[in-house]
């Protein structure tokens, strides 16, 4: 089992700039510029200019503890040269972020920071608001409380819909507002965001579980959920 070294005190400019070395074979750079940004969905950017490192990271993480500024050293530098990341790194990174007082503050800031875009439920060729009734009476007994309902502003392909339970909001892509797309494939993508509302994400050490086994054995009931599937991969 590999251990976290332990340093002595470091500024976040001299932990980068030590990885930095690490990562690049003992190359340095000139200089370290870091700059604290009120950053929502990502915690850190980083821009190397020649010898100068210029690394940007979120305020909710700027005070974490000194192992997990390093943690999302190694992440970013090994984005940035297209490596793996040291998986105890990783691991340490995920716990951290995993922690329920983290993931609370983090709720809270996306609630009161975040800005989303909510186009409402009726589209060109379908309207969510009926759409969820039915599947709400049929699926859930009519049980299941309604959240905001809208289409995204670009009709993405690889991201079909997602539930924010910052905003309360299921949003799916536009690319599903389609006069060739049949009601039960954007059925079935509704029905599993209301299932990611029913089963929120479950949180393990340095794991995070977005669809459960009991996830799974009730997306299976889903009635047309081949049909539904074969017409997505299409898209």
């Amino acid at each position: 089992m590999q251990v976290l070294a332990d340093y002595p005190t470091e500024s976040t400019e001299q932990i980068f700039a030590r990885v930095y070395s690490e990562i690049a074979r003992g190359k340095s750079v000139r200089a370290v510029v870091c700059v604290i940004r009120p950053y929502v969905n990502t915690m850190g950017k980083i821009h190397l200019r020649g010898d100068d490192l210029e690394v940007r990271i979120s305020d909710l993480i700027s005070g974490a503890p000194e192992t997990v500024r390093e943690a999302l050293a190694w992440i970013l530098f090994s984005k940035l040269f297209r490596r793996p990341v040291p998986p105890h790194w990783l691991a340490h990174y995920r716990r951290y972020m995993n922690r329920r007082d983290v993931r609370h503050t983090h709720q809270v800031v996306r609630q009161t920071r975040g800005r989303k875009y909510l186009s409402g439920p009726l589209g060109a060729y379908h309207d969510l608001d009926p759409l969820f009734d039915a599947l709400n009476l049929k699926y859930f007994a009519g049980w299941m409380q309604k959240p905001l309902l809208g289409w995204s502003r670009k009709p993405s392909r690889w991201l079909l819909g997602h539930f924010d339970s910052a905003h309360n909001a299921i949003i799916l892509s536009r690319i599903l507002d389609q006069e060739k797309v049949p009601a039960i494939a954007v059925e079935y993508v509704l029905y599993h965001e209301m299932l990611h509302l029913k089963h929120p994400v479950e949180h393990r050490g340095a794991r995070r579980c977005v669809h459960s086994r009991e996830f799974h054995l009730e997306e299976q009931r889903f009635e047309g959920l081949k049909e539904a599937k074969a017409i997505l991969k299409q898209l």
